[in-house]
């Protein structure tokens, strides 16, 4: 088992940089698509400071995210696949400890993803294909085991209209922050670099149906989310978590909420977030110091938000939380470029925990309407002002030019792209060979394909 021996070693910046120089010089990786995420230090934690270069780790522009694997019969394709990411150059991988490709609810399913990522980065070390060294191991929580009883401070997650079960519970605190992190580590069978708190806004979900005052929902948000940051750095401290921690969740300029509603009431405003760090780590005697490091959120062509601002909707979010990010100092890491969420007025489907329905953003036969209008509108404003595509743009797949897209965008560390299958890991692999498209190219994509969505009937109101 993955867990039985932990794995030594931890992400470094020699390390990462000696993986990914191996990828560039053997024509795997275009040096434009090395990144880095700030690297806290081993010692007393320390924030960025402000016109100083941190210590960095370096990360390929397309991560490995392991939603849909571990768990099920499947499970030697999903092994295969990750292991051949990582034999070119791919070394960000992020996980959860309720990922898994299994029957929800089988007994196996929490921690199946990452039992998964532990037996390959096992495997990948013994056969020499990479070092410890050089893997960034990002795994979350919040979603408690099905089945068992709630966890300290749970709030149940299924929205209301929807079956609502009260074994399905999601917590932030300290206890269950604790808990779960050095179960993690064991299913892992490596101390994480990285931990982040999954969707601690469901929390606020919660206070919604509840019609608590905004204002009141947000102040209690925060004020848990010290009490949980404060959990991580002592586990960090301990050596638990070998480098920092996060939050991944759907952040003020993001659409949509993770209830699949327009985000307001529901969002996570990322300065506020910084601030709460820099307090959780001051009251454990480290004044101005935090681990604090990664924001993860979507991002993808359709849901823009986080490059272009939705000033129209929330005026606090007309800049875009990946450029807000950088200038706090932190990773940003982007999720789903390939599916997105359904525009109101556009495509009818209601997205929920139940049939969830996105566009599919890649080739497949036969496209959908939306998909080839959308294929249509990228190609025209990638090759606009005189923007440049490599090859032939008639041949492009739609899913290269959506993750291309992803990658590209200003601020973003790594895009993370589910490859269960050799397929997409070949998908992957070839955009990583390619420089990345300008900013220039990014901003007129997306802002065109907003364009395109209002001309189609997009109901934009509190959306953008």
């Amino acid at each position: 088992a993955a867990g039985a021996q932990l794995q030594p070693g931890m992400a470094t910046a020699e390390g990462t940089a000696r993986l990914l120089r191996r990828a560039v010089e053997r024509g795997a990786l275009h040096p434009l698509n090395v990144r880095g995420l700030p690297l806290a230090s081993r010692g007393p934690a320390s924030a960025p400071v402000a016109g100083q270069q941190p210590s960095q780790l370096s990360v390929a522009a397309v991560g490995f995210g392991a939603y849909r694997v571990g768990g099920g019969d499947k499970e030697p394709s999903h092994l295969a696949a990750l292991r051949s990411a990582l034999r070119v150059g791919v070394n960000l991988i992020d996980t959860s400890s309720h990922y898994s490709a299994g029957e929800k609810g089988s007994g196996s399913s929490h921690g199946a993803s990452e039992r998964l990522v532990g037996q390959a980065i096992a495997e990948a070390i013994a056969a020499g294909d990479v070092d410890r060294d050089g893997l960034v191991v990002c795994t979350k929580l919040g979603h408690a085991e099905l089945g068992k009883p709630a966890p300290p401070g749970a709030v149940p997650i299924r929205p209301e209209g929807q079956g609502a079960n009260q074994d399905v519970w999601h917590s932030i605190h300290p206890e269950f922050v604790d808990a779960e992190v050095r179960s993690s580590r064991e299913r892992l069978g490596t101390p994480p670099d990285f931990v982040l708190l999954h969707n601690p806004e469901y929390f606020l979900s919660a206070q919604m149906q509840q019609r608590v005052p905004i204002g009141e929902a947000w102040d209690e948000m925060y004020e848990r989310l010290g009490q949980s940051f404060e959990a991580l750095e002592a586990l960090c401290d301990e050596g638990v978590i070998s480098s920092g921690y996060g939050v991944s969740g759907n952040f003020l300029s993001c659409m949509f909420s993770t209830t699949g509603r327009g985000n307001l009431y529901e969002s996570l405003a990322l300065d506020r977030l910084v601030d709460v760090a820099a307090g959780a780590a001051a009251r454990r005697g480290k004044e101005g110091g935090h681990r604090f490091r990664i924001a993860q959120l979507p991002l993808n062509a359709v849901e823009a938000g986080a490059v272009l601002g939705r000033g129209g909707a929330v005026p606090e979010a007309a800049e875009g939380d990946c450029v807000l990010g950088a200038r706090l100092g932190l990773g940003i890491v982007t999720n789903r470029p390939l599916n997105a969420l359904p525009l109101p007025g556009v495509s009818t489907g209601d997205w929920g925990r139940q049939g969830a329905t996105h566009w599919q953003l890649r080739d497949k036969t036969p496209m959908g309407a939306v998909e080839s209008l959308l294929k249509r509108v990228l190609l025209e404003a990638l090759q606009a002002e005189g923007g440049v595509l490599e090859g032939d743009a008639s041949k492009i797949p739609l899913q290269h030019l959506a993750l291309k897209l992803s990658l590209s965008s200003p601020g973003v560390s790594s895009t993370l792209c589910g490859m269960r299958a050799e397929a997409y890991v070949e998908d992957a692999a070839a955009v990583l060979k390619q420089a990345p498209f300008s900013a220039v190219q990014v901003e007129k994509a997306m802002s065109m394909v907003r364009t395109a969505a209002e001309e189609l009937g997009c109901e934009k109101r509190g959306l953008w």
